[in-house]
């Protein structure tokens, strides 16, 4: 059920991610058409730009590359150690990350509350240009990036528990600590 999960976050955020890049793309591709042939720009396009669609292709991600474990990792010193204990580290860490991303999470969301609440608008040219749905970028893909951290907490913490070791690097599945192999890894 995990990785069903897992595959519903990927797809999810790479569809998104996509039709925001292409918008972007083709907003200002048009803005600078419409400049050339027009003498001005499609309007309000740096205010979308730099509001919305770099806000969500800056954050939009992160869920995905941890579905991925794309995220950067030094692993100098995890890498002297045995199985289980990789395992303790890597769970502390995804226990931090849960942490971590949900006061994150918090934050944004009582920002994006209040920006809600106020309204909040910039001014482009003559016309007012509403900001404060963008503010609802950050907790809704840190949220995600929390979600997905829990679920690696659960998987990571429930293999510990049975007594295996989860192959942390290539994500296939686990190991059973009763082989050889891990047995003489393991204490």
């Amino acid at each position: 059920m995990m990785k069903s999960i897992e595959r519903w976050v990927s797809k999810i955020t790479l569809v998104l991610g996509t039709v925001v890049l292409m918008l972007m793309v083709a907003q200002i591709v048009i803005d600078v058409v419409m400049r050339a042939v027009a003498g001005s720009g499609f309007p309000a396009t740096s205010e979308l730009v730099s509001k919305y669609y770099m806000v969500a292709v800056s954050f939009m991600p992160i869920a995905y590359a941890e579905v991925h474990r794309r995220h950067v990792e030094a692993t100098v010193f995890t890498d002297l150690l045995s199985a289980r204990k990789k395992q303790a580290v890597t769970l502390l860490g995804f226990i931090i990350s849960v942490c971590v991303y949900g006061i994150l999470t918090w934050g944004s969301l009582g920002e994006a509350l209040e920006q809600t609440e106020k309204r909040a608008y910039v001014e482009s040219g003559v016309d007012i240009f509403y900001t404060w749905p963008s503010y609802w970028i950050l907790p809704v893909f840190l949220g995600l990036m929390w979600f997905v951290c829990v679920i690696r907490v659960v998987t990571l913490a429930s293999h510990v528990f049975r007594g295996k070791l989860q192959d942390l690097d290539e994500g296939r599945g686990a190991i059973d600590v009763s082989s050889n192999q891990a047995k003489q890894e393991g204490a």
